[in-house]
C-alpha cells in the first residue's frame, strides 16, 4: 500500500499524503449515516466538510511546493516566505472553479506582497503580485456570516489582474 501511495504522490505532487488517505478511506470504508442538519447553508455556497478539508490540503501542499521554488520558506504553515529580493511574501493558491484568494489580516500585516497563484489543473500555476498596501485597499472583508469576518479579506481574479502584476509561471 506505501508503494501505491507513493507512486500515486509522484504524480500528483500537488497533493499530500495526508489527504490522499484521507480520500480513499472516504471512498472505500461504510459511511455512518450523518445527522443531516436542518440550519440553512452558510455563506459560501457548495464548500463542505470534504471539499473544505482538500481545498485546504491542496493549498497548503501546493503552496509549500511553489513557496520553495520562489523563495526561502519562513512559515509553511502561514506559507510565508522569503523573496530573492528580500521582501516578505505570502503565496495564496487557487485551483478550477475557485478564482478567488484569501488573507488574514495578521499575515498581511507582516508581508510586503501576496503572491497569487492560479492553477487550472493542479501543476501548472501563474503567479501575480500584489502589493500588500493595495491588497488591503482594494480586497473585500468576507461576508458578515463567515466565521473570519472582519479577519480575512478575498480578492478575485480580475482584481488581481488589475491591481497586481505578473511575477512568473511554474509548475510543480
Amino acid at each position: 500500500m506505501a508503494s501505491r501511495l507513493g507512486r500515486f504522490l509522484i504524480d500528483n505532487p500537488s497533493l499530500s499524503a495526508a489527504s490522499v488517505a484521507v480520500r480513499a478511506l472516504d471512498s472505500f470504508l461504510p459511511t455512518v449515516a450523518k445527522n443531516e442538519s436542518q440550519k440553512p447553508s452558510k455563506p459560501g455556497g457548495e464548500r463542505d466538510e470534504v471539499s473544505g478539508r482538500e481545498g485546504y490540503e491542496f493549498g497548503m501542499s501546493a503552496g509549500r511546493a511553489l513557496a520553495s521554488q520562489i523563495g526561502e520558506l519562513v512559515s509553511p504553515v502561514a506559507t510565508e516566505l522569503k523573496l530573492p529580493d528580500g521582501r516578505r511574501a505570502t503565496l495564496r493558491t487557487a485551483k478550477g472553479r475557485n478564482t478567488q484568494w484569501g488573507c488574514l489580516n495578521t499575515l498581511l500585516e507582516r508581508v510586503d506582497v501576496v503572491l497569487c497563484a492560479f492553477t487550472p489543473d493542479g501543476t501548472n500555476f501563474d503567479v501575480w503580485e500584489v502589493d500588500a498596501k493595495v491588497w488591503e485597499r482594494e480586497a473585500r472583508n468576507a461576508s458578515p456570516g463567515h466565521k473570519l469576518h472582519n479577519k480575512l479579506t478575498l480578492l478575485g481574479k480580475s482584481g488581481v489582474e488589475k491591481f497586481g502584476k505578473v511575477f512568473g509561471s511554474f509548475s510543480i
